[in-house]
């Protein structure tokens, strides 16, 4: 249990900045973090590149954060969040499975287009699932945006409807992470014929009765 208590530590931001000059230093802070990961990439990130790039003495950054992992945490907290209230707000308005079928397809492109272009968000989410603390909030992310999905399509669902609607949107989140993650990974043509499978999957099986 105490190791267990150890890992959880290391992710874990020291301090929440509450006054605005420690905010500004937060935002300092990740803003160079950020910098950094597109000059040089996650792997070769440390800690004393990190305070000289936000102009800030080294123990002003241990202050924040007791090591990378939890530098990088805070980005994927970021990450996920963001992408968590842009789902909530694009699926806000769907009122039919026709709508939400062609939505959730567009968004299996979209996610693959925002992660293709933006190396910090392809850097903090590699880092997540090859990470054994990190993977864990990767999972709930996933966990998260089935919930949010859930609630907006589970009353589009057709009487007599069997299944678990609720756990296919999980497993169908889940999924679609590995299969942009192999996209990803993949020459272009190759991509683009792994995602155009997988969204004919997903309109042939999601709301299937």
């Amino acid at each position: 249990m105490a190791e267990q208590g150890k890992e959880a530590n290391r992710l874990r931001q020291r301090k929440t900045p509450r006054q605005e000059r420690s905010i500004q230093r937060l935002e300092a802070i990740l803003d160079a973090v950020r910098r950094l990961i597109v000059a040089n990439g996650i792997g070769n990130l440390k800690m004393t590149e990190i305070a000289a790039e936000a102009g800030i003495p080294i123990g002003s950054l241990y202050q924040f954060f007791p090591e990378k992992a939890a530098v990088i945490r805070a980005l994927h907290d970021d990450l996920t969040t963001r992408v968590e209230r842009g789902t909530e707000q694009t699926f806000a308005e769907i009122r039919s499975i026709d709508a939400a079928e062609n939505l959730i397809t567009q968004s299996v492109d979209r996610f693959y287009e925002s992660f293709r272009e933006n190396a910090i968000y392809l850097s903090v989410w590699r880092a997540a699932v090859s990470d054994r603390d990190l993977e864990p909030l990767n999972r709930l992310h996933f966990e998260r945006m089935a919930a949010i999905l859930s609630r907006v399509l589970l009353p589009l669902l057709p009487p007599g409807f069997k299944g678990d609607f609720e756990m296919r949107l999980t497993q169908m989140v889940h999924l679609s992470g590995s299969v942009v993650r192999f996209a990803l990974s993949a020459d272009e043509a190759t991509a683009r014929r792994a995602l155009q499978e997988w969204k004919r999957t997903v309109k042939l099986t999601l709301f299937t009765l």
